[in-house]
């Protein structure tokens, strides 16, 4: 039941935003009372942290078979974190994270929870990314380099679709950056 009502919950912030999210919508949602959510889920806040958590277990385990599925090499390695780092900054799991934690800050006692839940489940992630590119030869530094700099700019172009048309530029930047980190490796 708890897995259902986190499940609702996330579906409806990313439907919705956070500001869709109510109780009873929840409740609604996995036709149940709200006395049953409430039995499950203290207040708003522990819902909030379930909807959250829900949208990065998704992710996360996208990302892992991703991983698992990526073809050897530096460059394929290189190739499939950008492409893993998209479906993750391009879906609405990020989005419903991102909508979640940008609200959270605002709320002195929730966003260190938040920021704690967001660590536990996305640097493993980025752990493995960083493994993998060792085993193809990159130092500890410079694997952990390479995958801070994928994610800022995986997800510095995923924002910048807000303000922009898709251009051929995002391409050629991410070219040059997979040929800078081939080369410094």
């Amino acid at each position: 039941m708890r897995s259902r009502l986190a499940t609702a919950a996330y579906e409806i912030v990313a439907d919705g935003g956070l500001k869709a999210l109510r109780l009873r919508s929840v409740a609604q949602a996995t036709g149940v009372s709200q006395g049953a959510l409430l039995h499950h889920f203290p207040d708003k806040n522990a819902v909030i942290l379930a909807a959250l958590e829900q949208a990065l277990e998704l992710a996360r385990d996208d990302s892992i078979a991703s991983h698992d599925s990526a073809p050897d090499g530096a460059e394929a390695t290189l190739r499939a974190m950008l492409a893993e780092f998209r479906g993750f900054f391009y879906s609405d799991r990020f989005w419903v994270a991102m909508g979640i934690t940008i609200e959270a800050s605002k709320d002195a006692a929730l966003y260190p929870t938040v920021r704690r839940l967001v660590t536990r489940l996305r640097k493993p992630i980025y752990a493995i990314w960083e493994a993998r590119l060792c085993a193809s030869g990159w130092s500890v530094q410079s694997a952990a380099l390479t995958v801070r700099t994928a994610t800022a700019l995986v997800s510095g172009a995923a924002i910048r679709r807000f303000w922009a048309e898709p251009d051929a530029l995002t391409s050629q930047i991410e070219a040059d950056w997979i040929a800078e980190r081939l080369a410094t490796r």
